[in-house]
């Protein structure tokens, strides 16, 4: 059983109902008795510091308190972006949604297995070998890019099939 409102909304409602009464008339406001039973401060009163609060309360005791604190005052309340999605994630059904959506926000690219950065690599290889300067660091990169595919090829951790062709060198320079 949690001492959070169901809905915010309740809360609001609640203070709207003690601040009418604290400004129509002497009728004095309610005392929270849940928080008098629980040792928690009243929600009408100052915010507390973290300093205000019991030595001997561990950390999470001090930050629930705290939160439980804002939430009851409404702090939380009309956020500008309460409800609405986070870039980029469609589903939730998606066990790697961080991860694409840190790859998208970063820019991130040169990631992933094997198979799928060589793919990626092979379709660039015609511009990147039109910006080395010489043959010799030509058959030097095409060299390097066969041998990562024949590693690839050997490799034994799974992942999708290497499907990229080796580079003739001789017909590439």
């Amino acid at each position: 059983m949690s001492n959070k409102p169901e809905k915010s909304g309740q809360h609001a409602a609640l203070n709207a109902a003690r601040y009418q009464m604290a400004a129509a008339s002497d009728v004095p406001v309610p005392v929270d008795e849940y928080a008098e039973k629980t040792g928690k401060p009243s929600v009408t009163g100052p915010a507390r510091t973290p300093l205000q609060y019991y030595a001997q309360d561990e950390a999470w005791e001090v930050a629930n308190s705290a939160l439980d604190e804002a939430f009851a005052r409404g702090e939380f309340d009309n956020l500008p972006l309460a409800g609405k999605n986070i870039d980029h994630i469609t589903a939730t059904t998606d066990p790697d949604w961080w991860l694409k959506s840190m790859m998208h926000r970063e820019q991130l690219s040169g990631l992933g297995p094997p198979a799928l950065t060589l793919r990626v690599e092979d379709e660039q290889l015609h511009q990147t070998l039109d910006c080395l300067p010489t043959t010799a660091a030509v058959r030097e990169h095409l060299a390097d890019f066969n041998q990562r595919i024949v590693d690839a090829r050997r490799q034994l951790l799974g992942g999708p099939p290497v499907v990229t062709k080796l580079r003739d060198v001789q017909a590439e320079v």
